[in-house]
């Protein structure tokens, strides 16, 4: 919303299987694999400064691609940010027949030909599909997110006001809630989408750097209407029955805490970039016990 709904079509000058990142700018219908080649800096790069310049340099110099079309995380997105081509194009469930027998090869064989470049799932995983696409269909603020004004699966490229990192990202959506601009991330939850449950989740993985970095980027390449501050919030899918949805807004104080940490951690990206050292943990010997909240079961200070 604010911006991205009315966005052309840009296209990189060069074909997105190059190493170098496009320049700056938005960039819809980009492939997730070729997002990932694009040699910029994002927060599964940066997240890992939370460990040592090492663990970040072995991710920046090793990072994946999607783990294939197969993969039940990537096929919820699709499920959930494009459910007509979903319908479409979207996977279909293996036939049981036994692939030890001679015409079980067979069956199978001709079911793959069939169903050439769609994604195969069980009955399991494609209940799973149509559990949380009927949750989010029942839920109206999701619905309005996902399906009203705004854009889905954009790709950012933009350079650090302060370092002059290059850095991308991925937003699910951009999108507007009762008129507001905000930016939705799809994150999907094994456990009850319970405020305490996801909380952990957001300090665990570094959700709130990552809206950060997010916030940060679009504001760079489209900034939002004066007197306007996007919005960062988190649709939660649960992944067993009943399949409900969930949406929280990462509040600004944990997002302060992502600004603070993803400045300190493109500050030490751009220093060890220049100066080649990416050390690991320090010599010597550290110092290690229980956990503190272990002493307080021991009455320990």
């Amino acid at each position: 919303g604010r911006g991205f709904e009315s966005l052309p079509c840009y296209q990189p000058r060069e074909s997105t299987q190059m190493a170098t990142a496009p320049e700056p700018g938005v960039y819809p219908g980009i492939s997730f694999d070729d997002y990932a080649r694009w040699d910029a800096i994002n927060h599964s790069v940066l997240r890992h400064f939370r460990k040592t310049p090492a663990h970040a340099y072995w991710e920046w110099t090793h990072q994946k691609e999607s783990t294939t079309f197969q993969d039940l995380g990537h096929l919820i997105h699709f499920a959930v940010l494009e459910p007509e081509r979903f319908a479409k194009e979207g996977p279909v469930v293996a036939p049981d027949v036994d692939r030890r027998t001679t015409l079980g090869k067979a069956t199978w064989a001709e079911f793959v030909a069939a169903n050439e470049g769609r994604a195969i799932v069980t009955e399991e995983d494609m209940r799973t599909l149509r559990g949380i696409q009927d949750s989010v269909m029942r839920h109206a603020t999701a619905r309005e997110a996902l399906y009203g004004v705004g854009a889905s699966e954009l790709s950012l490229v933009w350079d650090d006001r302060e370092t002059g990192v290059t850095c991308k990202g991925r937003l699910d959506r951009a999108a507007e809630i009762g008129g507001w601009p905000c930016i939705v991330d799809l994150k999907t939850t094994s456990k009850p989408a319970t405020t305490h449950t996801f909380q952990n989740s957001v300090e665990s993985y570094g959700y709130h750097e990552h809206a950060a970095l997010y916030l940060r980027g679009a504001a760079t390449l489209i900034p939002p209407d004066e007197g306007v501050t996007r919005k960062f919030i988190w649709l939660v899918a649960e992944t067993e029955p009943p399949y409900c949805v969930r949406m929280f807004e990462c509040d600004d104080a944990a997002l302060d805490i992502g600004q603070k940490s993803i400045d300190d951690y493109l500050a030490r990206f751009a220093a060890c970039r220049e100066s080649g050292a990416w050390g690991g943990w320090p010599d010597g010997v550290d110092l290690a016990g229980l956990p503190p909240w272990a002493y307080k079961r021991y009455d320990v200070e």
